[in-house]
């Protein structure tokens, strides 16, 4: 629902420094509600086809939340100024994964574009990230369901190793070729993309989305003990345990 009046920027500034001290969701909903017209501008301009107006509406707000969760006014920028980027990176993120090398069932593509969705709405709801069990609840569907979309969801176009991605706390860009490590000599006997696939189907589901998470989408552990729903150092652990596993394979 969007606010009957429009904020001053004097008092968008005053509830963002509040929303620092704070976290008030009812702050929070009040800013996004505030500047709803940004993604509306920016769906207006980024959404190449009617049909898919709605799924870029519904990306543009989810980068909104994330903007209005980073903003820091004390920083100088106006918020919109600073919001465009955010927002405009998501829609892009969006298209992205759309360029499916391989042709996904059309029943994995719309359950991917309902949970893209469940996840804008919880994200709102719950002000964190929400986990499969999460999404499988609202969307009233199994986890492994789920588990079967996001993986679906993987299977796109390589990406470049200039791809920027969000800053990260030190306001400093990262590239897919920063998060690249260095060469493991244990890994040396996994010489194909198909050996390595074949090797990751001896993962459970939850084994698969920790390794897909961290090493194909770049997330920390942090960010992938949020999606499954379990601790972070839980998630170290697993890690640990899968990649000695994979490796002890390739012996």
């Amino acid at each position: 629902m969007e606010s009957t009046s429009q904020l001053s920027k004097a008092e968008a500034k005053e509830l963002f420094l509040e929303l620092i001290k704070t976290r008030d969701k009812k702050i929070r909903n009040k800013l996004i509600e505030n500047y709803l017209y940004i993604p509306k501008l920016l769906t207006r301009k980024y959404a190449y086809k009617s049909n898919d107006y709605e799924d870029i509406y519904q990306v543009a707000c989810l980068g909104l939340m994330y903007a209005v969760d980073r903003y820091d006014p004390s920083k100088g920028f106006e918020f919109d100024t600073f919001a465009s980027p955010t927002i405009i990176g998501e829609i892009k993120k969006y298209y992205r994964d759309k360029q499916f090398i391989i042709r996904v069932p059309r029943r994995i593509q719309e359950l991917n574009r309902e949970i893209n969705r469940a996840k804008t709405t919880l994200e709102h709801k719950l002000m964190s990230t929400p986990t499969i069990s999460d999404i499988a609840d609202y969307l009233e569907i199994s986890e492994e369901q789920v588990i079967e979309a996001l993986e679906g969801n993987n299977v796109i176009y390589p990406k470049s190793l200039s791809m920027e991605f969000e800053a990260s706390n030190d306001g400093q860009e990262t590239t897919l070729l920063d998060l690249v490590g260095s060469e493991d000599d244990n890994m040396e006997n996994i010489t194909t993309v198909e050996d390595m696939k074949n090797r990751l189907k001896t993962l459970n589901p939850i084994e698969r989305v920790i390794i897909e998470e961290r090493y194909y989408n770049g997330k920390t552990q942090k960010e992938v003990a949020d999606i499954i729903g379990k601790s972070q150092m839980t998630v170290s652990r697993l890690e640990k345990k899968v990649m000695e596993k994979l490796k002890g394979e390739s012996l």
